[in-house]
């Protein structure tokens, strides 16, 4: 099973000739040329989200922007229709009432946070997995420390109600030494095990930034690597996909 995160960078006026507009084909060309069968994407805006619901074929993409009225950026996942039956769909706020659309802790950035969970089901098993995707703030070490917490808890109730392989990707704006990477991977009930480990880099800027950070995360539990992880570094007719590079894992279930 090919997972892949990708902070796809939203549509900026700012990026010049790094705007979606420019890059948008090939994305959507890397895409489908590497047809991963799950896909997290970070930094979705809504016109974003209407081009790979309309051109990404062969795709179910689900979630909803992260304001109180369900718009802006969204943390969208999308998923092989021909492999996978969506068994459920949930969005949730990182805050202190996650199921308030637009709330946000009190001491960080003026952007809420969500995190899109699906359950999915392979149309040849009966077994299913979770799937999280999320974008950590990127202002307080705090919010983001918080927002993995209540990530986890999630994970904690999920899993008493159906127990099941997970996968969390997402931009966590932290770099493996942080506390909220830390809260992932050392929780008492569900330690999850970074699959992207730290010598794949990700944040560039397009480029611009001489050494990468990596920020950006594959977390998995009842799953297994079976080949190493990429970064989707390769420049296309010379321009970079996004100012991150996408990080794609490749796991099976671990009992297989």
């Amino acid at each position: 099973m090919k997972i892949v995160t990708f902070n796809l960078r939203c549509d900026n006026n700012s990026d010049g000739e790094n705007r979606w507009q420019f890059r948008k084909g090939i994305v959507l060309d890397r895409l489908e040329a590497e047809a991963p069968d799950v896909a997290g994407f970070q930094e979705v805006k809504p016109e974003m989200a209407d081009f790979l619901r309309r051109h990404l074929n062969g795709y179910l993409c689900v979630g909803c922007g992260r304001s109180a009225e369900y718009g802006g950026e969204n943390n969208m996942i999308a998923f092989r229709q021909d492999r996978y039956e969506l068994m459920r769909l949930e969005t949730f706020w990182l805050s202190g009432t996650p199921d308030e659309p637009g709330s946000r802790y009190p001491n960080q950035s003026d952007c809420p946070r969500v995190c899109t969970h699906i359950e999915l089901r392979p149309w040849d098993s009966a077994a299913v997995f979770h799937v999280y995707n999320t974008h950590l703030d990127h202002v307080s070490d705090e919010a983001r420390i918080l927002g993995a917490q209540a990530i986890m808890r999630h994970i904690d109730e999920d899993q008493k109600r159906r127990p099941a392989p997970l996968v969390v990707t997402g931009d966590m704006n932290a770099e493996p030494d942080s506390g909220a990477i830390a809260v992932f991977t050392s929780g008492e009930k569900h330690p999850l095990v970074n699959e992207t480990p730290d010598f794949i880099a990700s944040y560039h800027g397009f480029g611009k930034c001489p050494e990468h950070a990596q920020i950006d995360y594959i977390f998995s539990e009842g799953f297994k690597a079976v080949r190493p992880p990429v970064a989707w570094s390769e420049l296309s007719f010379g321009k970079c996909l996004s100012d991150h590079n996408a990080l794609c894992a490749f796991l099976e279930p671990a009992g297989e």
